[in-house]
């Protein structure tokens, strides 16, 4: 019965999350529809591949919640076309955000620092993602990674909600949903090490969102700045 509730409780949790999402793009993108300013195909693709992803985290516990394991198998081959395409279509946002704010003269470094937004977002989706798919058949494993791919959707997603509703900056916005992420996470980690479960998947989730978190925290270092300018020359 625990068991059970572990993956409706998982389903709340993603819930919670995309409520989150929402939240955040509701002013720059949502309320726009149907005429949306400035939205690139790229972005509607890159939009609807992940909300379709947010609705598998959610819909795929419920299958097994309700005891519905067939279902649950036979849906979750879609991940293997979805989440490729999700990383793939998180790279080009990013790639093609660089280019816009170039065109409309955001100075190279400024643009720089944003690298570090949409490396750790397509670089840790695609780690997590991974993991996922290497261990689905072990459940509390592959359940761990794929939690995790939702919880990078708090950062884009209630930063941009800070800054809409509160006036935070990008900058502060985004650092304090660091925390939140690495709280969360550090939060199942002591769970699963109090429970003396497979502690593993969520250490690794952890020390990946830290990385990225202080690679935020140097995106105005030297060195950053010289990495970014070479990334870009290569790939943007």
């Amino acid at each position: 019965m625990q068991q059970v509730s572990v993956y409706r409780n998982t389903s709340i949790f993603i819930i919670i999350i995309l409520i989150g999402i929402q939240w955040g793009f509701y002013q720059s993108y949502t309320s726009q529809f149907p005429n949306f300013k400035n939205a690139t195909p790229i972005i509607h693709i890159h939009g609807a591949l992940l909300m379709s992803w947010m609705l598998l985290l959610i819909v795929q516990p419920l299958l097994i919640h309700y005891g519905k394991a067939q279902w649950h198998r036979t849906i979750g081959k879609v991940s293997w076309v979805l989440g490729p395409l999700v990383i793939i279509f998180l790279f080009l946002i990013g790639k093609g955000g660089y280019h816009r704010g170039l065109e409309v003269n955001v100075p190279e470094l400024e643009m720089n620092k944003f690298i570090v937004l949409d490396m750790r977002g397509f670089v840790s989706f695609a780690i997590f993602w991974s993991l996922a798919m290497m261990h689905r058949k072990n459940a509390n494993t592959h359940m761990r990674y794929m939690i995790a791919t939702g919880i990078l959707g708090i950062g884009p997603g209630v930063a941009r909600g800070l800054g809409a509703s509160f006036g935070w900056s990008v900058w502060d916005a985004l650092t304090f949903t660091d925390v939140v992420g690495l709280v969360i996470v550090g939060v199942l980690l002591g769970v699963d090490v109090y429970r003396k479960k497979n502690y593993k998947p969520f250490l690794t989730v952890f020390m990946v969102l830290l990385i990225g978190s202080i690679l935020w925290q140097i995106r105005d270092t030297a060195v950053w700045q010289s990495f970014a300018k070479t990334y870009a020359g290569l790939f943007y």
